[in-house]
């Protein structure tokens, strides 16, 4: 396993709302959080300051059954056999990385309508969207925060593929569940989500 020192390609990305989020958890009470990405030890190692259960639900790993599944129902079985790995507390924060320009639209309204139901009242749910280039690395590749929240992509990606370029009106139409609180674009053409589950 890489870690953001060893990665091929290293690059430092200041994530303000991600920021924001891991400043503004709670030390004095117990948090759940579902990963969408793979094991990182930086984001162990960040969320290990505090109460925290991470729950760690590699959606990238479904990527190549979800791309072989030609119906919508073999789709939502294939998320849904992903979230089962997850344990029914219900959870505050679910972190999607960059994940969100890897499904397709179908899939992300499949996803979140499974998530809904295993999310705390005003859970929040973050995402990195490609906005401005039309073309992506492609695979997600990585994202591994540093202690202050600051993210690095590990992505040894040479081959590109169409970037989908969700807007923030089309993420809204695909997630009713949510209603977005802040979107920023960053220095690098990615566009930072915040959603919070509606009530």
């Amino acid at each position: 396993m890489l870690t953001a020192a060893e990665s091929p390609v290293r690059r430092g990305l200041h994530a303000p709302l991600f920021e924001q989020l891991v400043r503004g958890l709670d030390e004095d009470r117990r948090h759940v959080v579902l990963d969408c990405g793979a094991v990182r030890a930086g984001t162990i190692a960040l969320l290990s300051r505090f109460r925290c259960r991470l729950d760690i639900l590699d959606l990238a790993a479904a990527l190549p059954a979800l791309q072989a599944a030609a119906e919508p129902e073999e789709r939502r079985a294939c998320l849904a056999g992903r979230l089962s790995r997850a344990e029914r507390e219900p959870a505050d924060l679910v972190l999607c990385w960059n994940l969100l320009n890897y499904l397709q639209p179908g899939d992300i309204s499949a996803l979140v309508e499974l998530l809904a139901p295993r999310l705390a009242a005003g859970a929040r749910l973050h995402a990195l969207i490609e906005y401005s280039s039309p073309v992506m690395p492609a695979t997600p590749g990585h994202w591994v925060p540093d202690e202050t929240g600051r993210l690095f992509a590990d992505q040894a990606d040479v081959e590109q593929i169409p970037a989908p370029r969700y807007s923030p009106k089309a993420l809204e139409r695909l997630m009713p569940q949510l209603r977005p609180e802040r979107s920023m674009l960053l220095g690098n053409g990615l566009q930072e989500h915040l959603f919070r589950l509606r009530a």
